[in-house]
């Protein structure tokens, strides 16, 4: 009886030490912020009677202790696709600058007036596609730092930093040229010769 009462304790102990880890997870810090629908924090057990109460509150008040981390870790991967998004919308690339990267082109200025007078105010951020150069990166960054200081609105500091995002964007002359090009070239709408004739 003896023998079967301590291999009862070890296992108790043992159930205690291998728990410790997943209390630790569940009751942690993971709820953010929502501790009153997670309920009461256990106590850490001191006896196989305590040990016992505090899985029988937990299995209670399930399933709110793990609603909580699972509810951050949904939301967790759409905040990163929205930084994700916003960082490409407001990326400078190559052709937003002239050739020595000192100075910004037209589409490059009125992109940085948009980014600072009509994104939302916690997107006003702009990166500068990373060259291959790190002297011309730091030039283009400090180009858009200086143009977006002069036209900030409400004494607002620019936030410029490089990312490894490739633009995709193309000079504006391009697309012009493109666009004129096919307009010129379009076929006069118009009925072939002797459509009519047979009728």
């Amino acid at each position: 009886m003896a023998r079967i009462l301590c291999l009862r304790s070890a296992a108790l102990a043992a159930c205690v030490t291998i728990t410790a880890p997943a209390n630790a997870f569940w009751w942690g810090d993971n709820c953010a912020g929502c501790a009153e629908a997670c309920g009461s924090r256990p106590t850490p057990a001191q006896t196989a009677v305590d040990h016992v109460h505090s899985l029988y509150c937990i299995n209670r008040q399930w399933p709110s202790p793990y609603v909580c981390p699972d509810r951050v870790n949904a939301h967790a991967p759409f905040n990163t696709m929205v930084s994700n998004g916003w960082r490409r919308q407001n990326l400078m690339g190559s052709h937003h600058f002239k050739q020595d990267s000192t100075e910004l082109t037209q589409a490059g200025e009125l992109k940085v007036q948009w980014i600072m007078n009509q994104a939302p105010p916690a997107y006003r951020r702009m990166f500068v596609e990373r060259s291959v150069d790190p002297q011309v990166t730091s030039t283009r960054i400090e180009t858009v730092t200086k143009y977006a200081e002069r036209i900030a609105m409400n004494g607002v500091v620019p936030q410029v930093r490089d990312t490894t995002i490739v633009s995709e964007g193309r000079p504006a002359g391009t697309v012009d040229f493109v666009n004129t090009q096919f307009r010129e070239n379009m076929r006069v709408p118009m009925l072939p010769a002797g459509a009519f004739e047979n009728e």
